[in-house]
């Protein structure tokens, strides 16, 4: 068995072809992306048309057993990032305002200061600015000035 096939298996998810292919293609990225960006991920690698529907309920599945995450970054577009465990991962993420990607920060959201009897179940801090390629593309054109 593979490392994602693994993965699956401790979480309770039979580990098909499509699940892996989520999976996997989420743990390489390092920004989030839309279920279109993984359907044509998908169409790309298998030369295969991806059944949206499938897709869809594949990636809710996976966000519903915490290996990914859902973030709305004011875009009107799901996004989704892996979140690298199994259980509820409370952090910030940053919308870059240039390149339009959106990155999930180290940033943990603390959970200390609620009242006895509250539990946080979602969080969805988006933070707008830009990432460090579009600083460094900044940098770059007015230093060629």
């Amino acid at each position: 068995m593979t490392k994602a096939e693994i993965a699956l298996n401790n979480n309770g998810i039979r580990p098909t072809k499509m699940r892996l292919f989520i999976y996997k293609y989420l743990k390489r990225k390092f920004y989030a992306v839309t279920l279109r960006e993984i359907e044509s991920a998908f169409i790309k690698k298998s030369e295969h048309t991806g059944d949206r529907t499938t897709i869809y309920r594949n990636v809710k599945l996976l966000q519903k057993k915490g290996i990914i995450h859902q973030i709305d970054d004011g875009t009107a577009v799901a996004k989704y990032a892996y979140s690298g465990k199994n259980s509820l991962d409370l952090h910030l993420h940053l919308h870059c305002m240039n390149c339009s990607k959106t990155f999930c920060l180290p940033n943990r959201v603390p959970q200390e200061n609620l009242p006895d009897k509250y539990e946080i179940t979602d969080v969805n801090l988006v933070l707008k600015g830009e990432c460090v390629k579009c600083q460094q593309a900044k940098k770059q054109k007015y230093s060629k000035e």
